[in-house]
């Protein structure tokens, strides 16, 4: 009987540390499924138009928020299916990280944005663009935004795929990367 009680416990010892590096390989994958879309942006409600060619939809967006990347800064761009909305997401993978956080610094300096800006006449879609974020980290996003609501934080933001928040303009900025950190928002 004392053998049995101790090879489970062993058992249950291998387990947890089984449960514990499993965790941190799961963690280490959602980060680096982050960082395979640093150098992207999601374009939201742009129509979508027959035939389109989304390099020259790309153009008139860099036209309407004055910010020019010539083509050959772009590595690819497409349609994406998005679980949430009705018309699919345009992603923009551009070859340096640092012309994808300024075009979106520069988008987001013109604080509205629609699809007539860009040459849909009669559309009054608004146009959003954000980091590309994962699935996890867009839902982390979410709670990230919600508790930092209701604790009264004034800003939260996504800067080179990271999720940044501070309290006010004199408080530290801090990173959110995982669910335990939405303890450090109190």
């Amino acid at each position: 009987m004392e053998e049995n009680v101790s090879e489970i416990n062993h058992i249950k010892d291998k387990l947890t540390i089984t449960c514990v590096d499993f965790d941190r390989i799961h963690y280490e994958i959602l980060l680096k499924e982050q960082w395979s879309r640093l150098n992207n942006i999601e374009i939201k409600g742009v129509p979508i138009k027959t035939g389109e060619n989304l390099f020259q939809t790309h153009e008139a967006l860099c036209k309407a928020i004055g910010f020019d990347v010539p083509k050959f800064q772009i590595d690819y761009i497409a349609r994406v299916p998005s679980h949430n909305l009705k018309g699919k997401l345009i992603i923009v993978r551009y070859i340096n990280r640092y012309t994808k956080e300024d075009f979106i610094a520069t988008a987001r300096a013109k604080k509205e944005l629609y699809a007539k800006d860009i040459g849909f006449a009669g559309s009054k879609n608004r146009i959003f663009v954000n980091d590309h974020l994962t699935p996890h980290f867009k839902s982390l996003l979410t709670k990230v935004k919600a508790l930092a609501k209701v604790k009264n934080y004034s800003y939260v933001w996504v800067k080179f795929g990271k999720i940044h928040v501070r309290k006010n303009d004199t408080s530290h900025t801090f990173i959110v990367q995982k669910e335990s950190d939405l303890n450090k928002i109190a």
